[in-house]
């Protein structure tokens, strides 16, 4: 099942599944609220209306989740990341999986422009996947995630040895919709699919969501672990391997080395879970 948040066209936000493909497809409204409702269980059954996809503006599948935690679970992606920082991936990385807090008042949807953050000249995008919790603790769905970064800024905040925080919460980009995990190729705790970012319709990198050293039921466990989940917490994946402009850049001379800058229009894909595109302003 895809679900998708959306106005529709007298601008109340509304729930609905997602049926058909292309210009066939159809949005059914759901009983549910907010897709925090349907997340607990409630309001499941159709309303009996619907719409057309053209008539309806997606929303990020959980507007306002309870908290967005954002893992580090890509070896690939750290090491480069660690070598960039000239040292080797800490011992601790492989004792447990680690993640940050980010900031769920800066979650966007679809199509939302990005504004690049004043005092920022290094403007990133991230390639990566976000699982979202249902009512049982569990992952009900999976979706597109792209945690924007301000490289400079996050660069010489973390000096300090907190963060990441005003290098990445003015922005957090999720859509266009929440798949249930029995539509997806999940084996072995890993989603089995290959990702892909363009710049302007031009693809800068593809990547094997496959690839986590740590899987999905392991960030569940770990963030689950000494509190609780509450249905709508999200958790993303991290970066996927060279799944952003610091790791595409990381062999380029600085004068060389291409950022986001506004007039671009970035989007990041992945076969079952769509299309999530924005535009840098």
């Amino acid at each position: 099942m895809r679900l998708v948040s959306f106005r529709d066209r007298s601008g109340t936000a509304r729930v609905g599944r997602l049926d058909g493909e292309g210009g066939d497809a159809r949005i059914v409204e759901l009983a549910a609220p907010t897709m925090l409702h349907w997340l607990r269980g409630e309001g499941h059954a159709p309303s009996g209306r619907d719409h057309a996809v053209a008539d309806a503006t997606l929303l990020a599948p959980v507007p306002e989740p309870p908290s967005v935690r954002d893992f580090y679970a890509y070896e690939g992606h750290v090491s480069t990341g660690s070598r960039l920082r000239g040292r080797d991936v800490p011992e601790a990385w492989y004792e447990a999986p680690v993640f940050y807090f980010s900031n769920p008042a800066s979650v966007q949807g679809p199509g939302t422009p990005v504004r690049r953050p004043a005092g920022c000249e290094r403007l990133d995008l991230e390639l990566e996947i976000a699982a979202v919790i249902g009512e049982d603790g569990a992952i009900a769905g999976f979706t597109l995630f792209n945690d924007w970064s301000a490289r400079d800024i996050q660069r010489r905040e973390m000096t300090v040895g907190l963060g990441p925080a005003k290098g990445k919460d003015f922005a957090t980009s999720m859509g266009p919709w929440l798949v249930t995990p029995d539509e997806l190729p999940l084996v072995d705790g890993r989603l089995r699919l290959e990702a892909r970012a363009t710049i302007d319709g031009a693809e800068i990198t593809r990547s094997d969501a496959g690839a986590m050293h740590w899987t999905w039921p392991q960030l569940v466990a770990q963030a689950a672990r000494e509190t609780r989940l509450r249905p709508g917490d999200v958790l993303g994946s991290g970066t996927l391997d060279r799944g952003c402009l610091l790791e595409l850049n990381a062999d380029v001379p600085d004068d060389r080395a291409r950022w986001l800058q506004p007039g671009d229009t970035v989007a990041i894909e992945a076969d079952g879970l769509g299309r999530l595109e924005a535009p840098i302003v």
